[in-house]
């Protein structure tokens, strides 16, 4: 996989296509040529200058474009068109052909999640690890969690949903990837993109580990800054999950491409 491209309206400058690469015209240094090979996600953050033609590019090189802010709330994505139907959309329909497999589906779902969510409480209360086991549930595990969130709970949500929304980036390219369909999810049945949040909710754990350790900083509360009613990540908040998070992308692909092999493990069983 390959680099995610952020762009921010917390720095000043133009995103352009040219020709094969991208071209950042910035309004206090020299301006610098990306090329389109090294790309394979781009996340904008609130309200940039960006060429239409941009989007067209990176989206006929089927580079998906994650729209949200400094707040957290995704406000679009955008995937190119393709009348083609992707490569294994027959056979994921074996998840809708009975009750028994669409169960043993959630089964292997929740499974996958609780697994994660062990990991982290290991990590997080080490002197405990050994009293904790495959039966948590999830009440517990958000009871587990809660000691070490802040008290704000509008604060949790702002960075929670910002890495979720980077973690959605590496999700829909890696589906679009292994050829299949993203809107068939068995868990989010009937929502666009139902396989995206499926996978979403298995990976939640990882991304409630990022979230604490932003929180973990000595001094979070210039990270964040309150515009009306509603609290923001700054620019320095923005940077500093951005760098934790691709710090952290190697172990979450590896995750990711775990989840992918169990699930058409599990497609071609149940398909034989």
């Amino acid at each position: 996989m390959g680099r995610t491209l952020y762009l921010s309206e917390t720095e000043r400058f133009k995103a352009l296509a040219d020709g094969p690469s991208i071209w950042i015209d910035w309004a206090n240094k020299a301006s610098q040529r990306i090329p389109l090979r090294l790309i394979s996600r781009c996340i904008i953050i609130g309200n940039i200058s960006i060429d239409t033609e941009l989007i067209s590019l990176l989206a006929n090189h089927n580079i998906p474009i994650i729209f949200t802010n400094s707040s957290g709330y995704e406000l679009a994505i955008t995937l190119p068109y393709n009348h083609r139907l992707p490569k294994h959309w027959k056979e994921q329909k074996v998840f809708l052909e009975s009750k028994k497999n669409r169960e043993r589906y959630l089964c292997w779902v929740k499974l996958k999640r609780m697994t994660l969510q062990l990991k982290v409480l290991k990590k997080l209360m080490p002197r405990k690890s050994g009293q904790l086991s495959f039966d948590i549930g999830e009440g517990d595990y958000q009871i587990y969690l809660k000691p070490f969130k802040p008290k704000n709970e509008e604060l949790w949500r702002v960075v929670k949903n910002f890495i979720n929304n980077l973690m959605r980036g590496i999700i829909i390219e890696k589906i679009n990837q292994v050829g299949l369909n993203l809107n068939q999810g068995i868990m989010h049945r009937y929502h666009n993109f139902g396989l995206v949040l499926d996978i979403g909710y298995i990976l939640e754990p990882v991304i409630d580990e990022q979230s604490l350790q932003f929180f973990k900083q000595k001094s979070f509360l210039p990270l964040l800054e309150k515009k009306g009613n509603n609290w923001s990540l700054t620019k320095e908040g923005l940077k500093s999950i951005i760098h934790r998070f691709e710090n952290k992308k190697e172990e979450v692909e590896s995750s990711l491409d775990n989840i992918l092999d169990e699930f058409f493990d599990l497609m071609r069983e149940l398909g034989s």
